[in-house]
């Protein structure tokens, strides 16, 4: 497959879903260089993009306090050309499509739109896929998607999830458009993220930051879905050119191929698009989390400090015996973070960890269950992990060692290492992918689980209503409730204690806490210890006290 970008002075789009089974292979990524790290014949352009109007290569993060990369960015403040407009553009141009290899794609990235950035309208901030038929000279037809009512719907919605209670929707999110090619005759793809009519009132924070564009052939939930639903409890359930959805355990689906003899005994990236939790629909909730970097800054499994940013390819395993998932995670985060130590005066470095967890496949709620009190004094949750996210990072309670809570001390993935080196949320990490982009239209995807085995969805219950705030199935004060579809499920709740779950509402699987099950000493992290921080460091994740000259930390960003 071969790429290539041309220019074009945005749109954007996608639109619907379906396909045959694919191979590992086939789902990569078709998009060359879709991470923007190499750059073209200038280090303001991208190798294999052409950069239109007000849009450059550039590092997408705050300098000297991320974890980033380079990325695109969009100005809305500056008329950077001269050209009397506030509009720019990047577009990948795909060719070679052949219709038998499969008609369904996902074009996907990740945006980040800075607190300041605007532009004039609905229509003025989008992604749009044109299709072409021989060799890309006969333009067929094309479908757009606006992204600026999104980002409008999430600065509303997410904003108390960010540093006191605000900005919260400035973090890295997914936008994506699916699509089917709507001619067996189309061979190549133009594919564009753009805006125009940029109307921030400054130049500062006002740009829209973009990376990790991609283009993957996808296969067909709905119909995945209707064999399942066709099939009732069968262990196996046959689909189109010979591949097998295989039942591993509880609400677990592999899709086996029909090449392969056998189903895994532990999955990986390579098998991460076909491992499959049923809910409402058939999702991947690794698809996308089963690899990270270790980057250099981190400190290794040994405590030493890494020089050179390392891929690792399966920092999330997962396997099945009769009653758990299995998750061995080295809990890297596979999303910007910022530079720790130093960010917001956080002492700790973010350390690779070697850990298991077993989560119940078939969860029950628990009789005895009780939910948190004020400032969890009857240890409801333990102190350290209480679950985990689809990317191997765990979340915590929401609370610190001294017993305060530590949302508003995060970075901008809502993340941050405690003192033994393991970073973690405290609430909705909305960096997290998810099976799909969280737009607010429908329920949430899932994020991770409880260690009690429950899963644990996004803010949203249904189109434009958040969970929290639903009145015709409220959240108990576990921050669970149940429906037909998912059963009892957690779901986070940006900007309300306490955020992601409030108690364990199920029996929880006392191996994954360090030092028993809740009511005992609580797991690593903040506190190692009953609540008060008895036995953990000076204030779990809060610094001690500047001590001298040059000790202090440096302020935080105006803009965390």
């Amino acid at each position: 497959m071969r790429l290539h970008i041309v220019l074009l002075t945005g749109i954007l789009a996608l639109a619907a879903l379906l396909a045959v089974p694919l191979s590992a292979a086939e789902r990569e990524n078709l998009i060359e260089n879709g991470g923007f790290e190499e750059a073209g014949a200038k280090e303001a352009e991208t190798k294999g993009f052409v950069l239109e109007g007000d849009a450059a290569r550039a590092f997408v993060g705050l300098k000297g306090r991320e974890n980033s990369s380079m990325g695109v960015v969009f100005a809305s403040g500056e008329d950077k050309d001269g050209d009397g407009k506030r509009a720019g553009a990047v577009t990948a141009e795909v060719q070679g499509l052949k219709a038998d290899e499969g008609r369904w794609f996902r074009f996907r990235f990740r945006g980040l739109p800075e607190n300041g950035f605007a532009v004039g309208g609905e229509h003025d901030l989008y992604m749009k896929a044109e299709f072409f038929a021989t060799g890309g000279k006969d333009a067929l037809d094309g479908v757009v998607k606006y992204l600026w009512p999104i980002v409008q719907q999430r600065r509303k919605d997410l904003d108390a999830n960010g540093l006191a209670k605000r900005k919260g929707a400035v973090v890295w999110q997914d936008y994506e458009l699916e699509f089917k090619l709507p001619f067996p005759n189309v061979d190549t793809l133009r594919l564009s993220i753009g805006y125009r009519n940029g109307s921030a009132a400054s130049a500062k924070e006002a740009a829209f930051w973009l990376d990790d564009v991609s283009l993957e052939r996808i296969d067909a939930p709905k119909e995945l879905d209707q064999a399942l639903a066709n099939a009732g409890a069968a262990k196996e359930v046959k689909l189109q050119e010979g591949s097998t959805l295989v039942q591993l355990g509880g609400r677990w689906y592999f899709e086996r191929l029909k090449s392969e003899t056998e189903t895994p005994k532990t999955f990986t990236a390579a098998q991460a698009a076909r491992l499959y939790y049923k809910a409402a629909r058939l999702e991947a909730p690794f698809a996308g989390n089963m690899s990270a970097w270790l980057r250099a800054g981190f400190l290794d499994l040994r405590g030493r400090e890494v020089k050179q940013d390392t891929y690792v390819p399966d920092s999330v395993t997962v396997s099945f015996t009769e009653k758990f998932l299995v998750v061995k995670a080295k809990n890297l985060p596979n999303h910007p973070t910022a530079i720790f130590p130093g960010y917001l005066g956080n002492p700790n470095s973010i350390q690779e960890q070697d850990r298991t967890y077993k989560l119940p496949l078939d969860p029950q709620p628990d009789p005895n269950a009780k939910a948190m009190d004020a400032k969890n004094k009857n240890r409801a949750l333990n102190m350290g992990p209480v679950g985990l996210a689809a990317n191997g990072v765990v979340f915590y309670n929401p609370f610190d060692a001294g017993m305060e809570e530590a949302v508003d001390i995060m970075d901008r993935c809502c993340g941050h290492p405690s003192p033994d080196g393991m970073y973690h949320y405290h609430k909705y990490p909305v960096c997290v992918r998810s099976p799909w982009a969280d737009e607010g239209q429908e329920h949430s995807p899932l994020l991770g689980f409880a260690f009690d085995g429950f899963p644990i969805y996004g803010p949203y219950e249904k189109k434009d209503t958040l969970a929290k705030d639903d009145k015709d199935n409220p959240l108990n004060a576990f921050n669970v409730h149940k429906d037909d579809a998912r059963g009892w499920h957690y779901h986070v709740t940006p900007g309300k204690f306490p955020y992601i779950i409030g108690g364990y509402y199920g029996a929880v699987e006392a191996s994954n806490v360090d030092r028993g099950p809740p009511g005992g000493r609580g797991g690593p992290g903040e506190g190692r210890g009953p609540p008060g921080g008895e036995g953990g460091p000076p204030a779990g994740d809060r610094p001690p006290a500047p001590r001298g000259p040059g000790r202090r930390p440096p302020p935080p960003p105006q803009d965390p």
